[in-house]
């Protein structure tokens, strides 16, 4: 549960907490797409071949040589479901519009946060993908996708906007006891994992592309919380 806070501030000292709040979410998108780029660079120095090759040998431990891959389906289709566009969506909304409802500062700051990592993520997301155009792997797809593969989409929102989730867990939690005030961290961790591997067990992604979607959506957390912390004590 939400810790008790005072009444939602009014007038001018909010509208001027949503204006600072604003810096944060343009500071962390810059710096979020600039990893990406950073990130792509770093891979065009490495050369092409160097590239595929890492990719192969990661693709190799969760993809090709995985024998429980098609009875693992129905359970990598259920967790990767978890971060596509529908799904987050509705989370988006739903946690947003619970936090709207406790009419309290901190936990409005929290839904403008909620849906300010949802709708970033998506959109940098989808901005990314028309600038580097990088094509899908060339393997058995074990579900439809459409549209490019660097950086994973489902991989960004998992990092930004779910990790986001479990950033605000831990924080309402974080006078509980140590055991408890882990248990956000640990969850958090799982949960994103879980759905960056699902896409390279599904063939839709390169380990690559998830693993600039993870650092992307890392940066915006970093970029975040320092904002969640100044407006939302």
């Amino acid at each position: 549960m939400l810790r008790n806070s005072q009444h939602l501030s009014s007038g001018p000292s909010h509208v001027m907490s949503l204006q600072s709040l604003l810096k944060y979410i343009l500071i962390g998108s810059l710096l979020s797409s600039a990893t990406v780029i950073l990130l792509a660079g770093i891979g065009a120095w490495l050369g092409l071949e160097r590239l595929i090759r890492l990719d192969t040998q990661v693709q190799q431990i969760f993809y090709l040589h995985s024998q429980s891959r098609l009875s693992l389906l129905p359970y990598t289709s259920f967790i990767t479901a978890l971060g596509s566009f529908k799904i987050s969506a509705l989370a988006a909304a739903g946690f947003a519009l619970l936090c709207f409802l406790q009419r309290h500062s901190r936990t409005t700051m929290y839904g403008y946060v909620i849906c300010a990592s949802f709708g970033m993520m998506w959109i940098l997301n989808t901005l990314l993908k028309e600038i580097f155009r990088r094509s899908r792997p060339e393997l058995d797809h074990l579900l439809v996708v459409h549209g490019y593969s660097y950086p994973s989409g489902h991989a960004m929102i998992s990092m930004g906007f779910y990790g986001m989730l479990f950033v605000i867990w831990a924080i309402e939690w974080k006078e509980r006891d140590v055991l408890r005030r882990w248990l956000p961290v640990i969850c958090g961790i799982l949960f994103i994992l879980l759905i960056g591997v699902s896409r390279v067990m599904l063939g839709v992604h390169y380990p690559t592309d998830v693993f600039a979607g993870f650092a992307a959506g890392f940066v915006w957390i970093l970029c975040m919380v320092p904002g969640i912390k100044r407006f939302a004590p």
